[in-house]
């Protein structure tokens, strides 16, 4: 009798944790494949929107002054950052595509720059039209490589997933075709760097010297991986990979991935050559469900910000996607808000741990020396505001333009509708320097 009870509680168990284990294994694959959809369609959307702009480049080149050009580079302008937004969310964190990132980056400026900031109604200059020939056929390669390993990816049934994993893993295969092909696309982007005008160069001349301004005295890889430990207080890890940035990168630094042997997850980060500071990192876990509110969660990023000495952060976005809190500070002088020293962080909902962190902007612009008297009042700034909306809040803030140009503005909040806009205004001569849709 006993022992037919004890086989029936053992039937019983075996069944649960068969039960347990066929839900936990059901809960992973529905995360891989939700990742694995979202990869499949960020790259569907780069190659789109790199496909458009090459497009639309060619449509330029048949223009005779800049006012017919103006909406074609105005799209080419917004095009690039799109194709630049679609990058970063594919898993390339250790595969050099910094060239394909830097040329649309610089598609973006010369498209800004030569249509969109120049109000002259002018033909091209000759170099200015070279510079467009040859934008057009180089974003023609990059854009037909992107088509084959398009392609590639959907005639074999190959998965992103394998991408991350070879590119996170030290055995990485030497015939990996998504990888290879990436690998060619940014061989073929960087054919392109040396051929931009000097304007361009200038910008980007400008770009380097803010990362020259960052404080520190150079540290070696190891230093720079106990620097990263102790920033996020890891005492038990694993050194997976450890690389120098390359060539084109606007700073040097170390990029690492370890592993967390406490939890066996890894943390991809960049940490700077010059004094060692922890630009960004990125904790590679799954977030299943949401348990805090984004209120709670901003809490914790406040936390987080306080302990690592982040002084006068002042949150003025927040986001939820899928189980994560995204936030997004800027630096506060005084009452003025420094909109170029911004940072990011990424709360986990179901725990509230720091995740990820992006302090890029703020470490290279939290030094701005510009003047923060206005010259305009407020009501001389808002006199030309479109009547159709109501202004709920204003602010003294510096925003930097496309030009890299930082100019002190009156930050409005405002509204429409239904609809929330954040509009800066140049607080010295009244121009409206940009306009933002908030979306929930």
């Amino acid at each position: 009798m006993i022992r037919s009870v004890i086989i029936g509680i053992l039937a019983v168990a075996v069944v649960g944790v068969g039960y347990w284990g066929y839900q936990e294994h059901k809960e992973k694959n529905a995360v891989l494949i939700h990742a694995e959809n979202n990869y499949q369609q960020s790259y569907h959307e780069l190659t789109y929107y790199v496909d458009q702009l090459q497009n639309k480049i060619g449509t330029t080149l048949a223009m005779n002054s800049r006012k017919s050009m103006r909406p074609e580079l105005a799209d080419v302008w917004r095009l690039s950052a799109l194709a630049h937004g679609a990058v970063g969310e594919l898993p390339l964190t250790l595969l050099p595509f910094n060239k394909t990132n830097e040329f649309l980056t610089n598609v973006g400026k010369y498209s800004y720059q030569t249509g969109v900031k120049d109000k002259g109604d002018s033909a091209l200059s000759k170099q200015e039209y070279n510079t467009l020939e040859n934008l057009y056929k180089q974003s023609t390669d990059v854009e037909k490589g992107l088509r084959k390993v398009q392609n590639v990816v959907m005639q074999n049934h190959l998965r992103w997933m394998d991408v991350e994993l070879a590119l996170s893993s030290q055995k990485q295969k030497n015939d990996n075709q998504v990888i290879d092909g990436l690998k060619t696309v940014d061989g073929k982007a960087e054919t392109f760097s040396e051929q931009w005008g000097p304007e361009m160069n200038q910008l980007n001349t400008d770009e380097e010297k803010k990362f020259k301004k960052i404080s520190g005295k150079p540290v070696d890889k190891n230093t720079a991986v106990l620097r990263l430990k102790h920033f996020l207080n890891l005492n038990n890890t694993d050194t997976i990979s450890i690389q120098k940035t390359g060539k084109g990168s606007n700073y040097p630094a170390y990029n690492m991935t370890v592993k967390d042997k406490k939890t066996d997850n890894s943390i991809v980060a960049s940490v700077t050559k010059k004094g060692g500071h922890v630009i960004w990192f990125i904790k590679n876990r799954p977030v299943k469900y949401d348990k805090l509110s984004l209120h709670e969660a901003s809490q914790k990023a406040e936390s987080f910000l306080k302990k690592h000495d982040f002084k006068n952060m002042t949150m003025v976005k927040s986001d939820q996607y899928q189980n994560i809190g995204v936030f997004t500070y800027v630096k506060k002088v005084g009452d003025v808000r420094v909109y170029p020293a911004s940072l990011r962080v990424k709360v986990a909902l179901d725990n509230g741990e720091i995740i990820a962190l992006d302090e890029t902007d703020y470490l290279i612009n939290r030094s701005i020396d510009i003047d923060m008297t206005p010259k305009i009042s407020k009501s001389e700034a808002l006199k030309d505001l479109n009547s159709n909306i109501k202004v709920q809040e204003t602010h003294l803030a510096i925003f930097q333009n496309e030009s890299g140009n930082n100019i002190l503005c009156y930050e409005l909040l405002a509204t429409k509708g239904n609809d929330t806009y954040r509009i800066f205004i140049n607080a010295n001569d009244g121009t409206q320097e940009n306009v933002e849709l908030l979306t929930d």
